[in-house]
């Protein structure tokens, strides 16, 4: 397309002058030397006596900015006191912070705050609950980038939104966009606020799972600020002992809200930013799977609308923010998508040679975000294949199948790798859970029924019955669609329309049903689970039989889609304008009404700085070492075998520096604060001598000292070769999709409109 143009336009150039003025004004600020402040001051707490809130500095003048603070002190307990910074002169959200706890382990505070106006009376105060030793000492203050850097992005971002706006009148006035399109953009819009709703509002709804996944993302920010990319171990959990969630659990998608930690950002307000986006392209590659499918823009937005805002998926993100799990829903259309061009176009058509990739994005989509939606989703491909066995072995067709499958695993290489090397190499704790009953955690029939929305937090249905519970299922509407296409079919209606919406439409409906059987309290998990060692391990892996839900919502979708296709087809517009009410119905009983749920009932939550959450919680710890004692991993100075002299200590992110010496005639051992896995290396002198390592008392990072040694030593933790070569691998699959992506768009455009 030639936009030259566009952007000789006079509004385009003033966007791009203020826009370039004001990020100079940001680049100039960012580059300034930031400043540093140093107040002195020693205060010692008597023990025995509690305080709430002791002032230790006062009256302490900032101007705006993000700052880190480090206050340093000593205490003999851990977890019991902490400090923060308050001032009531700020305008309200105008001074963000949490404060942190105090370690024994620890000799002084590392968390940030964010002031939005210029202050004179700032304090630092301290909480002591009488038990132990505590003295405070000197607090430093150093300003940080973070404000400016929030301002710039704010300010690339809100450019960009507006030559998009602008890029698009100018389109449309140069080439002509359809009154079609223009309503689909529009509708598409409003569905993507909609769900967005409860990230608009200054806090977070905050689910089960939430602080979990905020772990997640402080984590990828603090593996990449340590220097690791991709980020395998994050250096900061379970109080600087690292661990390998980043190995187990994918987390490509969260390096967006982790970018905008880096930045300056506050956490949820990231984490926000991140959800409505993962709803924005929720919405558009709903739309575009199902418009494809049933060649038709309003069918594609209706089958959108019903997928973004179902029960399903809004009880998975919102109500329990599991973010995983709500993530993994955004590729399944995809993967439909995929499948019903395979299955259904012209092995001899040109255009079929492409089927693989959609197949692919989706696929490789599902294993970066949800490991265990893709066990789901390889039984589900399973199915399919012996569904289209024939099919399957036509040259054609196997042949796009393996580029699918083989590009999807390519693209998804740099995770795979290190996942299966730890699942074999290490003896974790996910490998003992395999005993776990789901079975009693199955919906009752009743609940695949509900469409609107309580507060409840009972997931384990078979202690309580429905007392209690989440309300869970897949929602009146998508029920009402199951059922009017199987009176379609059983009366034949579809047999003189598009076989290839037929076949999807049978295959979606017995699929769907029997998704939702599996979903059920009913269903045998416990004889499956007692059949066999492998079966328990796989059944007891899903945790919830709600999961199956996921896959049945959107075939679900395909059916109320097939519907109202068939009504458009048959031109029977009375029975088409009614399934639309039906479905607007849908949404404003289910998505829109769980709006208000939200703000009315929900729990919200503010979080800004890491420190608020803690650096212990790791949920189930199931990517622990097996045997690991978790609570008693803090923070603490190195450990010897007695005989040991250590020296200049310095513990860093995933990595340790000291001098060692062993001054004995027997070889001893330093154990460091490290949860050891596979990787660590250490080394000694300036020759980088390699030195033993091994797992030490509690799975900690052992470094065997010879005797007669004396020596600075040096441990990292080292990427093996393999991991980077998938790593390689990957990046170049990616830039071949890119390529690809590029050569087919080229000419792609029109010639502009006659004048």
């Amino acid at each position: 397309m030639k936009t030259v143009g566009f952007w000789k336009l006079k509004s385009t150039r003033i966007i791009l002058l203020v826009a370039t003025v004001l990020s100079f004004v940001c680049a100039v600020r960012i580059l300034w030397p930031n400043r540093e402040y140093l107040y002195e001051g020693s205060t010692l707490f008597q023990e025995g006596i509690a305080v709430s809130d002791c002032t230790v500095f006062e009256e302490i003048s900032l101007s705006p900015g993000v700052y880190r603070m480090e206050l340093e002190y000593s205490c003999s307990t851990d977890m019991q006191s902490m400090c923060w910074v308050e001032d009531g002169n700020v305008f309200t959200n105008g001074l963000l912070t949490h404060g942190d706890q105090l370690y024994s382990g620890l000799s002084q505070t590392d968390f940030h705050m964010w002031l939005f106006e210029r202050t004179d009376t700032l304090q630092l105060l301290v909480k002591y609950d009488g038990e132990g030793y505590l003295q405070t000492g000197n607090l430093r203050i150093y300003e940080t980038n973070g404000l400016w850097g929030i301002c710039l992005t704010i300010i690339v971002a809100a450019t960009l939104l507006l030559l998009v706006i602008q890029m698009l009148r100018w389109y449309d006035r140069q080439y002509g966009l359809s009154r079609e399109k223009k309503n689909v953009i529009f509708l598409l819009t409003v569905l993507t606020l909609a769900a967005s709703v409860p990230y608009l509002m200054g806090m977070t709804p905050s689910g089960a799972d939430l602080t979990y996944h905020l772990h997640r993302i402080e984590g990828i920010k603090d593996g990449i600020l340590s220097g690791q990319f991709p980020v395998r171990l994050e250096p900061e959990w379970v109080h600087g002992h690292g661990y390998a969630n980043g190995i187990f659990y994918c987390g490509t998608l969260l390096l967006f809200p982790a970018l905008l930690r880096i930045i300056g950002f506050p956490v949820t307000f990231s984490y926000n930013c991140y959800v409505i986006a993962l709803n924005a392209l929720t919405v558009w590659i709903a739309y575009y799977s199902f418009s494809r499918i049933f060649g038709n823009k309003y069918i594609g937005v209706t089958g959108s609308a019903l997928y973004t805002l179902s029960v399903f998926r809004i009880y998975k993100l919102v109500i329990t923010s599991a973010v995983g799990e709500g993530s993994a829903v955004t590729f399944m259309p995809l993967v439909v998508y995929g499948f019903w061009r395979v299955f259904t176009e012209d092995v001899h058509d040109k255009a079929y040679r492409s089927c693989w990739v959609p197949l692919a994005l989706g696929y490789a989509g599902l294993l970066q975000t949800h490991v265990l939606s893709c066990e789901i989703t390889a039984f589900m491909t399973l199915l399919l294949c012996v569904v289209f066995i024939r099919k399957i072995f036509r040259k054609e067709t196997f042949w796009e199948l393996c580029k699918g499958a083989g590009a999807a695993l390519l693209l998804s290489l740099w995770f795979l790798v290190p996942f299966l090397d730890y699942y074999i190499r290490e003896d974790l704790h996910i490998k003992h859970v395999w005993a776990r009953p789901i079975q009693e955690r199955g919906l009752y029939l009743a609940q695949l029924l509900f469409n609107w929305w309580r507060l409840g937090d009972n997931a384990v249905i078979g202690e309580l019955g429905m007392r209690h519970s989440h309300a869970l299922g897949v929602g009146f509407i998508l029920i009402l669609g199951f059922l009017v296409f199987g009176v379609l079919w059983f009366f034949g209606g579809f047999k003189d329309l598009d076989k290839r919406i037929y076949k999807i439409g049978k295959l979606s409906f017995c699929f769907s049903a029997l998704l939702m059987c599996m979903s059920l309290e009913a269903f045998p998990w416990d004889k499956i689970q007692g059949s066999g060692r492998l079966a328990a391990s796989l059944v007891s892996s899903l945790q919830f039989p709600n999961r199956f839900l996921g896959w049945a919502s959107t075939f679900l979708v395909v059916l109320c889609c097939s519907c109202l296709y068939f009504f458009r087809e048959k031109k029977q517009k009375r029975f088409y304008y009614v399934g639309l009410l039906c479905v607007l119905t849908g949404i404003a009983t289910s998505g829109l009404y769980l709006n208000d749920h939200v703000i009315k009932s929900h729990n919200p939550l503010t979080l800004f700085n890491e420190e608020g959450m803690g650096k212990g919680y790791i949920s189930g710890a199931e990517y622990l070492v097996q045997g690991t004692q978790e609570e008693t991993l803090l923070y603490h100075a190195p450990v010897t075998d007695g005989g040991l002299l250590i020296e200049e200590y310095e513990k860093g992110a995933l990595c340790a520096d000291f001098r060692c010496i062993n001054a004995g005639g027997q070889e001893g051992y330093v154990e460091l604060p490290l949860l050891h896995y596979y990787g660590y290396r250490a080394y000694a002198g300036e020759e980088k001598v390699p030195l033993p390592v091994c797992k030490g008392d509690n799975n900690v990072v052992r470094v065997i000292i010879p005797a007669g040694f004396d020596a600075q030593v040096s441990v990292r933790f080292v990427s093996p070769w393999y991991w980077r070569v998938a790593e390689a691998v990957s990046y170049m699959t990616l830039l071949s999709f890119l390529v690809i992506y590029v050569r087919r768009r080229k000419g792609g455009w029109r010639k502009p409109i006659a004048k």
